[in-house]
C-alpha cells in the first residue's frame, strides 16, 4: 500500500524552466487522504457498533504496512508518527461526516462501496489460499461462465456506466480488448468474493474492519470533492486583501529593480555569461545562461517575442513572464529547413531574476498572488478539517511504536565485476578479458 498525502509539484531546469507547456492541475480534495489503494490489515480483538476507535496496536500495524521508506521515517520520527495519525483521524472523521450527510446512500456510491468491499474480501481470500499453499488461479473460462448469469453481467455493465460518468475521458467507447481485460479483472474479484463468502471469510473481524476502513476512504474522498471543495475556494477579493495586509509578499518591485541594475551592467559591457552565473536563478546559470538554439513555440510568449525581435549581439529590456524577470541576449540566428518547411531559429542567453522557494532554483515559480492564494487555501483547509475532527467521535492514538523495516540484502554482482565504490571514490579499472 502506498502512502499518498502530497500536493503536486512541478520541477524544471535550465531551458525547460521557461518552455511553454500545458499544465493539467487537478486538486483532488486539498486534504491528505492517505489510503489511495491496496489493502491494509491490522489485528483486532473484535468490532463493536458505534464510532471508530483505533488502538495503539492498530496504528502500529497500519504504519508497519507502509512502504519501507515511509516506515523507516515513522520508526524514527515521533512528529512523523503524529502526522500519520492525524491523517488517519482526518480521513475517518470525514467519512463519519459524509455518512451524516447521506453520502453513503447515493446509488453510485453504494455500488462503489460494494465493489470495494468485494475487493477486500477477494484479496483476503487469495491471501488465505496462499497461506494454505493452495492454487489461486481463476481462469478466463471461469470468468466467462460467471458473466453468463444475467445478474452478474448487469453488475459489470453498471460498473462501466459508473466509471464513464465519473471520468469524462472514459465517456468515449472503450476499446474491446481493454474492456475484456477489465472484465476479466472484475470477474476474478467477484468470483473470489463469492467463494470467500461461501467459506464465511467475510465474517472474520479483520476483514470486516478492513471493509469499513476502505469504505471510509471512499466516503471521505467523495465528501471532500463534492461538498467541501467549494468551501476551500479562495476569492480574488480575499487574495487582494491578504496582499494589502502583507506587502512583504509583493516581491515583483524588488526583483524588477534588481533586474534593471543587472541590465545596466550588461549594456555597459560586462560579460553577460558571468553576470548570468552570478545572478540568474534558473538551471541555465551554470552555462552562463545559455539556452541553445530554439524555434517558435518553444518558449513562453513574452520571452519568445522579445528574443525573436533582437539582432545578434543585442540585449533586451527587462521582460516579465510567469517565471520572473528575464534579460535576454541574442547570440545568433539562422534558418533551417525540415520536412520541406523553413523555420527561423535563434541562439540566446538569459538572466532570470525571481524568488527562490526554500533555496531550490528548480522549484515551480510562484507569483505573490500564487503564494497568497496558497496560504489562504491552506488556512481554509486546516480550519475545515479541524472543525470536522473536533466534532467527530473518532479516536486515533498518537502514541504508538513502529519497528524499522528489515534491511534488504544487497544484490550480488556477477563474478569478475569490481566491488561497489563509496560515493566520490575513483572507480577501479574494469577487469581485463
Amino acid at each position: 500500500m502506498e502512502c499518498c498525502s502530497s500536493w503536486w509539484s512541478i520541477n524544471s531546469s535550465g531551458k525547460d524552466s521557461i518552455l511553454n507547456s500545458t499544465k493539467k492541475a487537478y486538486v483532488a480534495a486539498a486534504i491528505a487522504i492517505i489510503f489511495a489503494g491496496g489493502v491494509i490489515f491490522w489485528q483486532v480483538k473484535g468490532r463493536k457498533a458505534g464510532p471508530v476507535e483505533l488502538t495503539a496496536d492498530d496504528m502500529t500495524m497500519l504504519a508497519e504496512g507502509q512502504p519501507p521508506q515511509v516506515r523507516a521515517r515513522l520508526a524514527t520520527d515521533e512528529n512523523a508518527r503524529k502526522d500519520f495519525a492525524k491523517s488517519v483521524r482526518q480521513m475517518l472523521a470525514l467519512a463519519e461526516e459524509a455518512k451524516a450527510h447521506g453520502v453513503d446512500r447515493a446509488p453510485d456510491v453504494k455500488r462503489e462501496l460494494e465493489i470495494q468491499k468485494a475487493s477486500v474480501i477477494a484479496q483476503y481470500y487469495m491471501q488465505d489460499l496462499r497461506k494454505k499453499n493452495q492454487p489461486t488461479e481463476i481462469t478466463e473460462d471461469e470468468v466467462n461462465e460467471f458473466f453468463k448469469t444475467p445478474v452478474n453481467q448487469h453488475k459489470f455493465d453498471q460498473i462501466i456506466t459508473d466509471v464513464k460518468q465519473r471520468d469524462p475521458q472514459m465517456a468515449q467507447e472503450i476499446p474491446e480488448d481493454q474492456l475484456n481485460q477489465f472484465k476479466q479483472q472484475v470477474g476474478k474479484v467477484l468470483i473470489a468474493q463469492k467463494r470467500a463468502i461461501e467459506q464465511g471469510l467475510d465474517k472474520n473481524p479483520e476483514v470486516r474492519l478492513q471493509m469499513e476502513l476502505q469504505g471510509a476512504r471512499i466516503l471521505a474522498q467523495k465528501y471532500a470533492l463534492d461538498q467541501l471543495q467549494a468551501k476551500m475556494k479562495v476569492t480574488d477579493e480575499e487574495v487582494n486583501a491578504y496582499l494589502a495586509s502583507h506587502p512583504e509578499l509583493d516581491t515583483d518591485k524588488k526583483n524588477r529593480a534588481k533586474a534593471e541594475e543587472i541590465l545596466k551592467r550588461a549594456r555597459a559591457g560586462e560579460d553577460f555569461a558571468k553576470l548570468a552565473q552570478e545572478f540568474s536563478t534558473d538551471g541555465s546559470k551554470d552555462k552562463g545562461g545559455d539556452l541553445g538554439w530554439f524555434g517558435q513555440g518553444r518558449m513562453v510568449p513574452e520571452f519568445e517575442k522579445a528574443a525573436f525581435a533582437l539582432k545578434p549581439g543585442e540585449i533586451s529590456d527587462v521582460v516579465q513572464s510567469q517565471f520572473g524577470f528575464h534579460i535576454i541576449k541574442l547570440e545568433d540566428r539562422k534558418t533551417e529547413t525540415k520536412d520541406g518547411k523553413t523555420e527561423e531559429m535563434v541562439h540566446a542567453r538569459h538572466i532570470l531574476i525571481r524568488e527562490i522557494d526554500n533555496g531550490n532554483p528548480f522549484a515551480a515559480p510562484q507569483t505573490p498572488r500564487d503564494k497568497a492564494r496558497s496560504t489562504l487555501e491552506n488556512e481554509k483547509v486546516k480550519k475545515i478539517l479541524d472543525d470536522i475532527v473536533s466534532r467527530s467521535h473518532v479516536k486515533v492514538p498518537d502514541n504508538y511504536s513502529v519497528k524499522p523495516p528489515e534491511q534488504q540484502p544487497m544484490p550480488q554482482m556477477p563474478q569478475g565485476f569490481p566491488p561497489a565504490q563509496p560515493e566520490g571514490a575513483a572507480p577501479e579499472p574494469a577487469p581485463k578479458p
